[in-house]
């Protein structure tokens, strides 16, 4: 039934009792509140099926994002894993070439001499050959300290050369040995030095965050 049946039965009936201006407005009243419920009804139907549609274009963006962030996170754990295991073993080259060092230190031959050299270049290598899991605060750092050892490593090796011209009666200044002897010195206690700090850069960032 229309508004405009209501309309012609309520006049119908006012006509039929004479127009009884109290039924007038009861009629008015009913049919105002019957006019506004079928105007609410509508409205809330049309305002149910919007939030419904924002509801379920919300949950769709949601589940996307729950879906980017669980990449992210497998991809950060997957990085932290493969970092943690290449600082172990980066840490272990860097303590085995300071060994080699030391030796040569204690010892300045060329058999040690040639031991370092290997140790150098196989850290070296690392270091550059993971450069993309290394932070470049440590990989500045990393590449510092390998010049420190190459300096180190010359040094041994014109100190060598100066101790064979030497047990051959060749000719070289007095004060030679001495300012190689402390220049390698300085070197010896860079390196040193620089490996404990990044010794302990590395077990900050491979330690879990709590």
């Amino acid at each position: 039934m229309t508004i405009q049946d209501y309309l012609y039965s309520a006049g119908a009936v006012i006509v039929s009792l004479g127009g009884s201006s109290a039924l007038i407005i009861g009629l008015s009243s009913w049919l105002g509140k019957v006019w506004a419920y079928r105007i609410l009804e509508k409205d809330k139907l049309k305002y149910q099926e919007t939030l419904e549609k924002l509801k379920n274009e919300y949950q769709q963006e949601l589940e996307h994002y729950k879906l980017q962030l669980e990449k992210s996170k497998t991809l950060f754990l997957r990085y932290s894993e493969h970092q943690f295991s290449l600082y172990n073993d980066l840490y272990r080259n860097l303590c085995d070439l300071k060994g080699s060092a030391d030796e040569l230190w204690s010892l300045a031959d060329f058999e040690n001499l040639k031991n370092f050299s290997k140790q150098l270049k196989i850290t070296g290598d690392m270091v550059k050959k993971s450069m993309l899991l290394i932070e470049d605060k440590h990989y500045d750092a990393l590449n510092t300290l390998l010049d420190y050892f190459s300096n180190y490593s010359i040094g041994k090796s014109i100190l060598i050369e100066i101790r064979n011209r030497a047990a051959h009666e060749i000719y070289f200044s007095e004060y030679e040995i001495p300012n190689l002897v402390n220049q390698n010195g300085e070197y010896k206690e860079q390196y040193t030095q620089l490996i404990t700090e990044i010794g302990q850069a590395f077990k900050t960032q491979i330690r879990p965050s709590m």
